[in-house]
């Protein structure tokens, strides 16, 4: 009984959401099914009673044509915001291509290693733009999950350009150095970047279905890229910075660790409590 009546209802979507969105929504509907037939209702009574809370075949298409409708504002801006920094560097490259060849290998290593780091930190910006928007309202599932997705492409560029930059700078220090990796800070940094950077794509495949986790996995992208780009900086050129330099480090570090553990809190928290 139960299944015929699923199978009308799934009919009954089919056209007006996408299929997985029907998935989405059957899981639901099943949960509270089998919890309204705990409490003593038939099969048909807790479905009817679970797809009348769930809402109208009409009104969930409504609302999820209304939460697709466009991509959200903060993902077209760091799209935005990506093309130009991609842009900045090929003519960067371009203005410098009668360098000679080691200077221009200077060159390269620097442009993708800003890329990849920037990348990271866009990834980050989207996160913050995230937990800002849900400590107030709601987040739809649906968003949740292009902005998953925006995250994996980013992540993948961010990966891809800030390898090519170690593999750029290690030739770079054979030429003038005679020697491709020494194990200083900077090195060191950008392996812990690059691995941060493997692990948090390598996330997507293996936890899609957990979107919330990724996109705040975000947030501690941009703890390892501060301590590799800022951090090495600081520890090799002490006198150079100061203390303040620290301060400020420590504390933006402090304050993604915050959102990262505000995050998890229920939806509209921050809205709730400014009621009270």
């Amino acid at each position: 009984m139960l299944e015929n009546l699923i199978g009308e209802w799934r009919r009954g979507m089919s056209g007006r959401v996408s299929e997985e969105t029907i998935d989405e929504l059957e899981s639901h509907l099943r949960e509270a099914v089998a919890e309204l037939a705990r409490s003593g209702l038939t099969e048909e009574q807790a479905f009817e009673r679970a797809a009348k809370e769930l809402g109208t075949t009409s009104g969930l298409a409504r609302e999820f044509a209304k939460t697709n409708y466009g991509t959200w504002l903060p993902i077209k801006l760091a799209s935005g915001v990506g093309l130009l920094g991609v842009a900045a560097g090929a003519i960067t490259l371009l203005l410098n291509l009668d360098s000679p060849g080691l200077r221009f290998l200077l060159w390269s290593h620097v442009v993708l290693v800003t890329l990849g780091y920037s990348t990271t930190f866009l990834i980050g910006a989207l996160g913050i733009c995230y937990v800002g928007q849900r400590a107030f309202s709601g987040f739809p599932r649906q968003q949740l999950r292009g902005l998953a997705r925006a995250t994996f492409a980013f992540g993948w560029v961010a990966a891809i350009a800030t390898i090519g930059a170690v593999v750029l700078g290690a030739f770079w220090a054979e030429e003038a150095w005679g020697r491709y990796w020494g194990w200083d800070l900077k090195e060191v940094g950008g392996l812990a970047v690059i691995l941060w950077q493997l692990t948090f794509v390598a996330a997507h495949w293996f936890m899609r279905r957990n979107e919330q986790v990724l996109v705040l996995m975000s947030l501690l992208g941009n703890v390892v890229v501060g301590m590799a780009w800022f951090g090495s900086n600081f520890l090799t050129e002490t006198q150079a910075y100061g203390t303040m330099a620290w301060v400020t480090l420590v504390i933006a570090l402090a304050v993604h660790c915050a959102l990262f553990v505000a995050g998890f809190a229920p939806a509209g928290w921050l809205r709730r409590s400014n009621a009270v």
